[in-house]
């Protein structure tokens, strides 16, 4: 009896222990499962790059003209409007030219009769010579006969080049487009009297268009003629667009310490208008480094300054996190230059879901989210890096 009064609470406390254990393990397994934190995933890559520098400008028009009659006259007809797209050639207007055609054809009629009396000076001349075969003209007269071809033939002359000119004045009532592109701007009317020293139409030509940004004066001689040029809208932000340097121009601001820089691009589509702002990165001269890259969302900003990313390893089959401190250098679109760092090519590094990681926490990869444009966040970087390898500007994976 004595036995089994002493075995009883030793059986409750067992049962007590055990149901502790089970509750402990279950928690430590919802606990752990807790901890695990989806993440994407991208590399450390080595990249060739060539430095770059990072400006600011804006669309403007090579060929721009203030388009005028060359003649003050009627406005009769007007074949275009503000927007209108005209090519080469293409009438713009007409001015009132009863006048002139008057003119021309009393000049037309003028050279009709100067040719009959030059074909008739002609003649006389042929046949005075014939006669002074059979010694029946006098030389004198066929010296005359002669004087009077030359003199018939100055005055034709004379005539036609009159005739031309009345033409050309009559032609000048008519303005046309000296290149494609559209009018921006209309300053007459149908019924105005239109002056040859005021604009009626301003066309601006749109099948290839200049930047004209700032270039600071330490970039000044590290910007050539012809060096490539990215160039980015903010009316088109999901695409980059590619233009030469043209020109460096020699005239800094004395306060600011910058230089125009003017690159041109093509725009077949007309896509692209005078007056847009632009971010353009233009190579610098000088060698292509091997460098290592990260993306930028892998870099964690510290409240102390200090940079750091997050690199992944496997133990025991379970993917952890665990922070690296790195510094930065140029910057290429997406991507960083490593400038230090215990980082290798190829490493696994959590891109989005890196803000609340503790170090050796679990991670669970998850599919990578359609790519966002960054031209405005690196539109932010002062100096930027081209790359001439083929590797993609993010280049995520998703681990099985």
């Amino acid at each position: 009896m004595m036995s089994f009064r002493l075995s009883r609470p030793r059986a409750r406390e067992r049962l007590w222990l055990l149901a502790l254990a089970a509750s402990a393990a279950s928690f430590a397994a919802s606990f752990a499962a807790a901890e695990t934190v989806p993440v994407t995933l991208a590399e450390v890559q080595r990249e060739a790059l060539r430095e770059q520098t990072m400006l600011s400008g804006t669309t403007v028009a090579p060929r721009r003209a203030a388009l005028s009659p060359k003649v003050d006259g009627l406005v009769t007809e007007l074949f275009v409007d503000e927007g209108s797209l005209v090519e080469q050639g293409d009438p713009i207007l007409t001015l009132d030219d009863r006048l002139e055609a008057h003119t021309v054809d009393a000049a037309a009629a003028r050279v009709q009769e100067a040719e009959a009396n030059h074909r008739d000076a002609v003649r006389i001349r042929d046949e005075l010579l014939r006669l002074k075969q059979g010694r029946h003209a006098s030389e004198t007269d066929i010296r005359s006969a002669e004087a009077r071809v030359d003199i018939a033939a100055a005055a034709l002359a004379a005539e036609r080049a009159a005739l031309a000119s009345a033409e050309e004045i009559r032609r000048r009532h008519r303005l046309a487009a000296p290149f494609a592109g559209m009018i921006v701007a209309r300053e007459v009317e149908v019924g105005e009297w239109a002056k040859r020293d005021e604009a009626a139409v301003e066309l601006v030509a749109l099948d290839r268009l200049r930047i004209r940004a700032t270039l600071p004066q330490a970039d000044y001689t590290r910007v050539s003629r012809g060096a490539t040029a990215e160039v980015r809208f903010d009316a088109l932000p999901q695409q980059t667009f590619s233009g030469k340097v043209f020109a460096r121009v020699a005239a800094g601001d004395a306060r600011s310490r910058t230089f125009p820089v003017l690159i041109d691009l093509p725009n077949p589509e007309r896509r692209l208008a005078p007056g847009m702002s632009a971010r353009v990165r233009v190579d610098l001269n000088g060698a292509e480094d091997s460098v290592l890259t990260v993306p930028r969302d892998a870099v964690v900003a510290k409240a102390d300054g200090s940079r750091e990313v997050w690199r992944v390893r496997e133990e025991d089959g379970i993917l952890k996190a665990y922070p690296v401190s790195v510094e930065t250098g140029r910057a290429n679109g997406d991507r960083l230059e490593i400038l230090s760092g215990d980082l290798a090519d190829g490493d696994r590094l959590v891109l989005l879901g890196n803000e609340s990681l503790r170090p050796g926490q679990s991670i669970a990869p998850q599919p990578a989210p359609p790519r966002v444009d960054s031209a405005e966040t690196a539109a932010k970087e002062p100096t930027s890096v081209s790359t001439s390898s083929q590797a993609q500007a993010v280049k995520s994976t998703t681990l099985p």
